[in-house]
């Protein structure tokens, strides 16, 4: 009897452990389907310092969404502003200056995205460019290339089911250098600040709704 008691036991953990096996817990669910799938480009900018000084960027994002969770995908900066840092003022002529883009690619988290005002936890990785640049001037300078990570919080309003506002802080962190030149300052880690506009279809279930 004792012995049937204990097969009983032993078959019932088993079973539990292999159902469990056979359906784990997972961040999205067990099902994902194309209706949980969306996309969106998210136009905006960045003001940040580089090489000491201050720095606005016109940024592009752009991504596909899983579950109005997690967003994948890629972006683009372009350094607005002329920067000329202390340095050159001695050793360069007065037109010359420092050009700037970023580019690489992001994980983002959205925490309830369904509210009103929510919150979202980008993360870009990417490589940022350094140049100088002097006007009239028929050959470039060498430029610098450089890793960099970016976590981030953004606070996010709907404005509309296709469209979102976002804004919040960062903070550029510079990894290892892919290319050196001589004369070219280090960006340096920065806070950085972000607005931009989410705009596409987050999940493809929206279209059916009226």
């Amino acid at each position: 009897m004792k012995k049937s008691i204990v097969l009983l036991f032993l078959l019932g953990i088993t079973t539990g452990v292999v159902r469990a096996q056979e359906s784990p817990e997972t961040l999205f669910g067990n099902k994902l389907s194309l209706e949980h799938i969306g996309f969106m480009v998210d136009p905006g900018a960045q003001l940040s310092q580089v090489a000491g000084e201050g720095a606005g960027f016109a940024n592009f994002r752009a991504g596909i969404i899983f579950h109005d969770k997690l967003t994948v995908g890629g972006f683009y900066g372009q350094l607005l502003n002329d920067i000329r840092p202390s340095s050159f003022e001695n050793s360069l002529p007065s037109g010359a200056h420092m050009d700037a883009f970023q580019a690489g690619g992001f994980l983002e988290y959205t925490l309830f995205s369904t509210r009103l005002i929510h919150f979202t936890f980008p993360f870009s990785m990417g490589v940022m460019e350094l140049e100088i640049d002097e006007e009239g001037r028929y050959l470039d300078y060498e430029e610098t290339q450089n890793l960099f990570f970016e976590p981030g919080a953004q606070l996010e309003i709907n404005l509309h089911r296709f469209a979102r506002l976002h804004a919040g802080l960062g903070y550029r962190i510079m990894g290892a250098s892919l290319q050196d030149a001589t004369g070219v300052p280090a960006a340096g880690n920065n806070l950085t600040f972000q607005v931009g506009l989410k705009m596409g279809v987050f999940a493809l279930k929206n279209l059916k709704e009226n």
